[in-house]
């Protein structure tokens, strides 16, 4: 386990005050709540990554959204993106209080358990299936052209969301993948997960997923798309179609049909991490219902 003193060095080289390095020590622990596995092994709990693999800000939405990307391993390759982020506190009753919400998306093609102590959870229902990426050429022998190759892949992925308030905000890919696994023990040969990111800032709105996988003794291409937004998307790939996530009754803000995705509000904080609220999602109230600790 890395000690807490060497995470805080990895949010970044701003001052010790920001807010980033504040709510770190937060989010880990949040993060380290939850035990992941795979439905063939339930009581094998999966491996996670002790330092976020991505920082990301985003200014124009709730007043000031920042958060961190944490990642669960099956053999080295990513079975789960967690994000733990905030926001300033909307209630009046918490004035410079901090809101934390969480936001999951499966990557394993097999179904997760997830099991955590609290109001919140989230239960996949099936697992994050690949499909053949057409005209992407054959993975290369060399790990190092893999990755130029991935790179080249990713840039042809570009799209669009529409809030809410039905403004459309561009999204664009991330040229360095969030995390690379060219040595993974299972089921690829190569891989990494890029995201596509808002122009509102750097929040991750669309994971893309892209692996070198053998079969029938030829190496190929396959990707997938993963829901990291509460609200409408829009992808293409040289033109075409790619992703879509449009608003439903089965696929309204906090989850997607398969349930691969999941994100809610959880908790009110200060900036050293004393609890001030408890936040529980219902049916009826998705945005959250407050809970005092004292009433817990």
């Amino acid at each position: 386990m890395i000690p807490l003193a060497m995470l805080l060095v990895l949010i970044g080289d701003g001052p010790a005050d920001t807010l980033g390095r504040k709510m770190l020590p937060v989010y880990f622990k949040d993060a380290r709540e939850y035990s992941i596995a795979v439905a063939s092994a339930p009581d094998k709990p999966l491996e996670l990554k002790p330092e976020p693999v991505f920082e990301w800000s985003n200014p124009a939405r709730n007043g000031g959204q920042q958060g961190v990307i944490f990642v669960w391993l099956r053999d080295g390759r990513p079975a789960a993106f967690g994000c733990i982020f905030s926001s300033p506190s909307p209630s009046p009753a918490y004035p410079g209080g901090h809101r934390i919400e969480h936001e999951f998306h499966a990557l394993d093609p097999e179904r997760l358990v997830v099991t955590r102590d609290s109001f919140n959870q989230w239960k996949p229902k099936e697992g994050l299936a690949r499909a053949v990426l057409p005209d992407a050429g054959t993975p290369a022998d060399s790990a190092a052209t893999r990755l130029l190759q991935m790179r080249g892949l990713a840039k042809e992925f570009t799209g669009h969301t529409i809030d809410h308030g039905n403004k459309r905000w561009d999204l664009r890919p991330l040229p360095t993948p969030l995390y690379r696994y060219p040595t993974a023990k299972t089921g690829v040969v190569d891989g990494a997960v890029f995201a596509l990111v808002s122009d509102a800032g750097t929040d991750p709105e669309v994971l893309l997923v892209l692996e070198a996988r053998e079969k029938d003794g030829k190496l190929q291409w396959e990707y997938a798309c993963g829901r990291f937004y509460d609200w409408e998307i829009h992808v293409q790939r040289k033109g075409r179609d790619a992703f879509t996530s449009i608003p439903s009754d089965t696929n309204p803000y906090p989850y997607n049909p398969a349930h691969t995705y999941r994100t809610y509000p959880d908790k009110i904080v200060t900036t050293d991490g004393k609890i001030l609220a408890r936040v529980r999602q219902t049916e009826k109230n998705m945005y959250g219902d407050i809970v005092p600790v004292e009433a817990k």
